[in-house]
């Protein structure tokens, strides 16, 4: 099939991912389609990665047909789906006056700024493609960690094992292969053999694609919330061109091969859907939500503590009043207790578990040697003098300011406020208090981490300056939670 096979092994995954999104709302809200087709391709994708390993599960050699016929049951009856919540109908969404007829009621200076923004990115993305399509696998991360695996089980079609180095040297046959990254997940690596499956042998360029398509996914993804959210179609056009303008972003699409770029697509869409429920409670936002989150440890083992950074929103989601202070003073007093104890270590089928004022080892993830580092000078070198982020930080503490006024109005604000505090107190721990210092210090893989979570810092950034489209879409139960709180407060 060779490109035509190649083509139908990236459409067809975003096409049934993107029928099932939009058969989640009846309504045709502003947005819908730009959603569904980015939320629907990592999706797809994501359903690839699955009959992939159930492939290899059943013992079948790797091969694309039997996939391609999956999805393409899965796109149909995505579309039956579709079509037949539309035709039930439902209640159109709550549009205030100013956005009603928002293309045609548009000044003329908003169309045509709309329209150069969308040729800019158009021929931004072009040339990206065109890197993608001309240049040999690069990255010296895809030589050694993401793309071996699969051009050995392109070039062998079989599902060769990756062992550590001992069982791969006490092998007798020479089955057998080994990397030094043997333990990290195949989903990458799965999602670059794809479409090689579908071309008939390897092809650097076929492997690289799904990356230009992993970015066009976040970028439209990002829009279509940004829409649905109620910004007008330039604004969210220019939050969307910020996004994907970003240097280190476009490094990354250019350069494919790295799961970098993967795991900011999946994190932070989680991220932003998770963001939308807390504002209107919606159960399609909250599926979009669970499933991209879970995928996070899929693609890289520190997608694991990207996972656990929703887990504050959700208890303050779920407490109130009394007790998220009582669930505050409980970790401060077992904090207290673990410093004071030195600590606790065990082992488990897993492996070794160290947790211990001076060193943190966890099975898979590594060990890390606790202490406070001051590395201010790279840190705020990275991110205000060197070019990989534009003016982005800047913005950001403009941003953060401003959304200070808001917080006391709104509970779904200061969970919003929660969960990107428990990112950036992540962060900083990670690069301020473990050995992760000296990837500042040498500037290699501080901004790669920060790309993971860029996208959804910059969606809470659109969501401090640009008011919702519905007035009265606050999240009900969260409404009820803080009427609940406020009683309890009162007197008898």
């Amino acid at each position: 099939m060779a490109w035509t096979g190649v083509g139908l092994a990236l459409l067809l995954p975003a096409l049934a991912g993107a029928l099932w999104v939009r058969a989640a709302w009846r309504a045709a809200s502003p947005g819908i389609w730009p959603l569904a087709l980015g939320y629907g391709y990592l999706l797809g994708m994501l359903a690839v990665s699955l009959l992939l390993r159930l492939q290899a599960a059943l013992g079948y050699a790797p091969s694309a047909t039997a996939p391609l016929l999956a999805l393409a049951l899965l796109a149909l009856a995505g579309g039956g789906r579709a079509w037949r919540r539309a035709r039930a109908g439902g209640s159109a969404p709550v549009v205030p006056e100013r956005h009603r007829g928002e293309w045609s009621g548009q000044a003329v200076w908003q169309r045509l700024l709309f329209a150069a923004l969308l040729a800019w990115l158009g021929w931004r993305l072009a040339g990206l493609a065109q890197e993608i399509w001309w240049r040999p696998l690069f990255p010296w991360d895809a030589w050694t960690t993401w793309t071996v695996r699969p051009r050995v089980w392109s070039e062998l079609r079989q599902w060769v094992p990756f062992v550590d180095p001992q069982r791969w040297l006490a092998d007798p046959g020479g089955t057998a292969y080994t990397i030094e990254a043997w333990t990290y997940p195949a989903t990458v690596p799965l999602l670059a053999l794809w479409p090689t499956l579908a071309f008939g042998a390897w092809n650097e360029t076929a492997a690289n694609l799904p990356w230009f398509g992993a970015a066009l996914a976040l970028g439209s993804g990002f829009y279509g919330q940004a829409r649905y959210w109620g910004a007008m179609p330039w604004v969210a056009l220019v939050a969307t061109g910020a996004l994907l303008s970003l240097p280190i972003l476009n490094t990354h699409v250019a350069l494919a091969g790295y799961a970098d770029l993967w795991m900011a697509a999946a994190f932070s869409l989680a991220a932003i859907a998770f963001l939308q429920w807390l504002w209107s409670g919606e159960r399609a936002q909250a599926a979009l939500a669970l499933p991209l989150a879970l995928m996070g440890p899929l693609i890289k083992l520190e997608g694991a503590v990207w996972l656990c950074m929703f887990v504050p929103a959700l208890l303050v989601v779920r407490l109130r009043g009394w007790r998220v202070a009582l669930l505050s003073g409980g970790v401060a007093a077992l904090f207290a207790l673990w410093i004071a104890s030195g600590g606790v270590a065990f082992t488990t089928g897993l492996g070794e578990f160290q947790l211990k004022p001076h060193l943190i080892q966890l099975p898979y993830l590594g060990r890390f040697n606790l202490g406070y580092r001051g590395v201010w000078e790279p840190v705020l070198k990275n991110f205000f003098v060197l070019a990989n982020w534009h003016l982005f930080w800047y913005v950001a503490l403009i941003a953060a300011a401003m959304a200070v006024p808001g917080l006391r109005a709104e509970r779904w604000r200061r969970i919003a406020a929660v969960f990107v505090g428990s990112c950036l107190l992540m962060l900083f721990v990670l690069f301020f208090f473990t050995d992760a210092q000296y990837w500042a210090k040498e500037y290699t893989s501080i901004n790669r981490v920060f790309l993971e979570f860029v996208p959804a810092l910059l969606f809470w950034m659109l969501l401090v300056f640009v008011p919702p489209r519905r007035p009265g879409g606050a999240n009900r139960r969260l409404e009820r939670s803080e009427a609940s709180a406020d009683s309890e407060r009162l007197p008898v």
